[in-house]
């Protein structure tokens, strides 16, 4: 008895200072870490306290009867708790926590691999527990991603592509239109000076070319912002016009282009929350001075970003 109680106690305490790994997802949770730190060490002294009662009580009903504990169990043979910061362990993330699908269906499959079974599908908008970020990142549809091992609300679990999986709620589509409610931020602060639609092209000087976003003209170096929530599909010098070009990835198939950049911030296939620092205002590519082209697409059809920012 005396020993079972012992095991449990020692366990308790050693469990207990196990945290999470220092990633994405428990930047979101210091506070809760930092409580259940705090929850831990009055635990751990009201277990010490009640050992020590115990164990004096205990001993002194050995000694009483003319025997002796060998290894007389004690206090200081409990390791101490250490404190959250200075424990790290790979490719754990924290409990609790969700996103939710923002493609139209997803895979679940039996391993962090496109390669592997498909188990399962998930719908839109699909609430899911996220238990572990492989280290595996794959390229599917132009998006670098990590697999990530999920949980439904029935218990089944699986493996599924991060880049299909959103932090917050994806925007329901109209059902008439197809069109999603988006509350997109204005990703940089300036004067529009060219907006969606025929204009006359500033380089050419051609009447009637079609402008596939809008320009908003800033000091080079100002500084840029994701419009949405997203995955950086791409981040890189192009030589079609764009120069320095960010695209960003959302859900129903919408991606938003940030062109003519002097400086990018990210990288390919991690992902963006709305208003993240992406990248700076410049002049690169085909342009006459420094200003953002802005762009919102839906597959290769360019959309007026105008129906887009709130």
């Amino acid at each position: 008895m005396l020993r079972n109680f012992f095991l449990m106690a020692v366990f308790f305490l050693i469990s207990v200072s196990i945290v999470p790994a220092d990633n994405k997802y428990s930047e979101e949770h210091k506070d809760r870490v930092k409580k259940q730190h705090e929850s831990d060490l009055k635990n751990r002294s009201e277990i010490l306290k009640k050992m020590n009662a115990f164990i004096s009580e205990s001993n002194k009903a050995v000694f009483g009867a003319g025997l002796e504990l060998k290894i007389p169990v004690k206090s200081e043979f409990v390791t101490d708790i250490k404190d959250t910061d200075e424990i790290h362990t790979g490719g754990v993330i924290v409990p609790e926590i969700y996103g939710y699908v923002n493609s139209g269906t997803l895979n679940m499959r039996s391993g962090d691999s496109s390669s592997s079974t498909i188990t399962g599908k998930l719908k839109f908008r699909d609430r899911i527990e996220i238990i572990y970020q492989s280290d595996k990142t794959e390229t599917i549809n132009n998006m670098q991603a990590p697999w990530l091992l999920v949980r439904r609300s029935n218990g089944d679990e699986g493996w599924v592509f991060g880049a299909y999986v959103s932090d917050g709620i994806p925007s329901e589509p109209d059902k008439e239109s197809g069109r999603t409610e988006w509350s997109m931020i204005i990703p940089a602060s300036g004067k529009i000076s060219s907006r969606f639609g025929k204009r006359v092209d500033p380089v050419t000087k051609r009447r009637q070319t079609f402008h596939k976003g809008i320009d908003i003209a800033a000091p080079a170096g100002t500084p840029v912002y994701a419009a949405e929530d997203g995955v950086v599909s791409s981040a890189e010098f192009v030589k079609n016009g764009y120069g320095k070009l960010i695209i960003l990835k959302h859900a129903d198939n919408i991606a938003t282009y940030y062109g003519h950049l002097s400086e990018i911030c990210v990288i390919s296939g991690i992902h963006i929350q709305k208003g993240d620092l992406i990248g700076r205002v410049g002049s690169t590519g085909k342009s006459t001075g420094p200003h953002l082209h802005f762009e919102v697409r839906r597959g290769d059809q360019a959309l007026d970003p105008d129906s887009f920012i709130r």
